[in-house]
């Protein structure tokens, strides 16, 4: 009676670990279950970490799983002349499905491909372990790789990794540091050091330039010194003060207000021989009673501007400096 207990106590441990197993195998494989719509794309890199079965995500969120992995050559038949000189038969085909439920009305994937849904591998964390990842990128940055054949089910065009994109920039830069050539560089600048300290010496052309341009400098350090700025600044800073005071002195005033004075009697003296002119016709007496004292205002008139003319003539300097000009006191 024990014993049989016993068989029946181990039998049903085995069956509740089979039935749990199933549970588990059915919870993290239960989309693979479902049918999906399927696509497949291409990679030139290594899908080192993807299996089948690795998700497919879009920004994060799980759309899918992939379903298979292989080689182009072995998909669509490749002969040995065009897995050597076509590189596009040593691609690796990825297929995989997307379930419908998780993206709702799938549009034509000629639509999104145009629009720039692109996949690429990525990883998860530090564990090596990689899935599909599914983004809109430029078009025109990422364009579409043709491929010689008909693929089974709907394309979408791949691009490479970030890590395979880092990988690359990495290769093309130690190509690039490869190719310069450093001894000839430092050759290059040994002669260039060694012709600088030979220059640098007494014989050598910089050492006479750097000579020549002292010796200006001092040669025009000597003019600074004897031309007096200082002084010249001085000199001219009074000269200036005297033209202000000129401006502003009395004489200057009186000699444009008199000049004022003369432009205003003018018009009248103009209007008097317009009068005069009117009346010629009334005799010959009225005309000379008018004339007599214009004439002598306007010889009066003569007579003053003569007088300022010599008197400008002899002392210049009396309209601008009010007197004549200070002499110079120096020997």
């Amino acid at each position: 009676m024990n014993q049989r207990a016993l068989y029946l106590r181990v039998g049903a441990m085995l069956l509740g670990s089979l039935l749990l197993l199933v549970g588990l195998i059915l919870a993290f494989t239960g989309d693979r279950w479902h049918e999906g719509q399927a696509y497949e794309t291409y990679f030139r890199e290594s899908v080192q970490g993807l299996e089948v079965g690795a998700p497919v995500k879009y920004r994060g969120v799980t759309l899918g799983r992939v379903s298979h992995i292989g080689l182009v050559s072995a998909e669509y038949g490749a002969t040995a002349e065009e897995q050597v000189m076509d590189p596009t038969y040593r691609l690796i085909v990825v297929r995989f499905k997307i379930d419908p439920r998780r993206v709702g009305k799938l549009p034509t994937t000629d639509e999104v491909v145009k629009s720039g849904l692109r996949a690429k591998l990525a990883n998860q964390g530090l564990t090596g372990v990689m899935y599909l990842e599914l983004d809109f990128l430029p078009p025109g940055e990422n364009p579409p790789q043709d491929v010689p054949w008909t693929p089974t089910d709907d394309y979408i065009p791949s691009v490479p990794s970030t890590f395979a994109q880092i990988q690359d920039s990495l290769t093309e830069l130690t190509q690039r540091i490869n190719a310069v050539d450093f001894p000839a560089i430092a050759k290059n600048l040994d002669g260039l050091t060694s012709d600088l300290r030979r220059d640098l010496g007494d014989g050598g052309d910089v050492h006479a330039v750097l000579d020549e341009a002292h010796t200006t400098l001092q040669d025009l350090r000597q003019r600074l010194d004897a031309a007096d700025l200082p002084g010249v600044t001085a000199q001219l800073r009074q000269t200036a003060q005297a033209v202000q005071t000129l401006a502003d002195g009395k004489q200057t005033r009186a000699l444009l207000a008199s000049a004022q004075a003369a432009v205003a009697k003018l018009p009248p003296l103009i209007d008097s021989f317009e009068r005069t002119a009117n009346h010629a016709g009334s005799g010959v007496n009225d005309l000379q009673a008018e004339l007599i004292p214009i004439l002598e205002e306007v010889r009066a008139a003569v007579q003053n501007l003569r007088e300022t003319t010599e008197s400008i003539r002899r002392d210049p300097g009396s309209v601008l400096w009010q007197g004549p000009p200070p002499r110079d006191k120096r020997p």
